[in-house]
């Protein structure tokens, strides 16, 4: 687990550390290294916090959560995290020169739109996975979570019209931030056309993020994975706008929305994480006294430690089910949040699927009052939120049942395609306006 490469940048160095043993220091990127201290009393945390001020470290941050505390320090150039958490007596400290760090104080917002939470259709088309979610704050611009799969083949266009449609004519498109969970191909290849495609008439402010290094993630030999994953990491540094580095415990602001930092793969260490998607970065937001939980696909690990440190402090009006859907969040967690609205980013093939394996996903619905499938249409959130508010606009894809067996291999009953299409034209799905041929068998390409 040894991942320090002495010849590298030490940003410990001249940084007071807690006596005693640590795991690490491990390659958190981007110049941030990151050690683990066990075995640690809140005596031991106040002594820390002590030591770094006492060497002219300022405090940008201090916070506690459900008995956790997080501390943000700054010296110079040099920038020091800590995550103290009592119920595991641990202490993770990071470290680096330089680091990006989000706004930490409130920002404010003002403008007339009304706050907005949105859970994006992605095109299922041919593949059934992708997540993007989007806030629009009240001077119109847009925060926008993920993106989508390579196979949702225009949805960088989709994503910039359907902004596009609700910026002002005299504008241009603003994206005041966005955020990263994790790097899976459904997360972010769509990010990765948008920034080559769609910039035109779009300014991004910046990206916010803690993505696990390529080289150490378990892959199962899944090297298109990780080659995405490097090429994602290249299309942030060259882009001209900001990425800032997000830390567990910390608490950052863009325009009117609080971003509650719960987990990263930070706090997986130095256990190996054998499931990519305990990377996710898992954040909770609040938007006019609302509250409105994003995990990303974060799955067993990442569970476990939500539902130790942070307990009843997860409970949420609005919850993103993990994972699609899949393996995910456990039903303890979902019974933590208690969110009254629940949205499943999947289409009503997979979570029609899912379902009766999976007790996660029954426990959400059973606890809120109304569940949503991004599959059957985008859903819109006004925020303060109220559960009679929340809306649906019409459905804009659906399955190439012919293309996606010879994709996929994936096979259904005639009756079954032609309940999905029939449910399709239930939610308002418009065949002349699919962005793919399609029709009710699939369509077959002319020979």
């Amino acid at each position: 687990m040894e991942r320090y490469d002495n010849n590298a940048l030490r940003p410990f160095d001249g940084v007071p550390t807690p006596p005693g043993p640590f795991a690490g220091p491990f390659d958190c990127r981007e110049g941030c290294r990151m050690r683990l201290y066990e075995h640690v009393t809140e005596r031991g945390w106040r002594e820390c916090v002590g030591a770094l001020t006492g060497d002219g470290f300022t405090v940008l941050q201090e916070r506690e959560l459900n008995g956790n505390r997080f501390c943000a320090l700054q010296k110079g150039e040099k920038r020091v995290n800590l995550l103290f958490t009592p119920c595991d007596g641990s202490l993770w400290m990071t470290a680096a020169d330089r680091e990006t760090t989000p706004r930490l104080t409130p920002e404010g917002c003002e403008g007339t739109t009304t706050t907005t939470f949105y859970a994006f259709e992605n095109d299922q088309t041919l593949i059934d996975c992708g997540m993007c979610l989007l806030f629009q704050c009240p001077d119109d611009s847009f925060f926008v979570v993920d993106s989508g799969h390579y196979f949702q083949m225009n949805d960088n266009d989709r994503l910039y019209k359907f902004m596009r449609e609700r910026t002002p004519e005299d504008k241009k498109v603003t994206v005041c931030g966005w955020l990263i969970t994790h790097a899976h191909t459904d997360h972010v290849c769509k990010l990765m056309d948008f920034l080559k495609y769609n910039t035109r008439d779009v300014v991004i402010e910046g990206f916010y993020q803690n993505l696990l290094p390529a080289d150490y993630a378990v892959w199962d030999g899944n090297h298109e994975e990780q080659e995405t994953a490097e090429k994602l990491f290249a299309a942030l540094e060259d882009y001209p706008a900001p990425v800032y580095k997000l830390h567990t415990g910390m608490r950052f602001y863009v325009r009117n929305l609080a971003f509650d930092v719960l987990s990263t793969f930070e706090d997986i260490y130095p256990e190996e994480i054998d499931d990519y998607n305990d990377s996710s970065a898992v954040v909770m937001v609040t938007a006019e006294g609302s509250r409105v939980f994003i995990p990303g696909d974060a799955s067993v690990r990442a569970s476990r430690m939500l539902e130790r440190r942070w307990g009843e402090r997860l409970r949420c009006d609005v919850a993103q089910i993990a994972h699609h859907g899949h393996t995910g969040l456990s039903a303890l967690c979902y019974e933590l949040l208690r969110a009254d609205t629940v949205i499943f980013p999947v289409t009503r093939i997979m979570f029609e699927g899912d379902l009766p394996r999976h007790e996660a996903n029954r426990t959400a619905i059973r606890l809120a009052s109304q569940y949503f499938i991004t599959g059957d249409g985008t859903v819109c959130v006004p925020l303060p939120y109220r559960r009679e508010k929340v809306t649906a606009l019409p459905d804009e894809t659906v399955e190439d049942f012919a293309k996606i067996e010879r994709l996929w291999k994936y096979t259904y009953t005639e009756d079954y395609k032609a309940y999905i299409w029939e449910t399709f034209l239930r939610h308002g799905g418009d065949p002349g306006k699919l962005t793919l041929p399609t029709a009710p068998a699939g369509w077959i390409e002319p020979k």
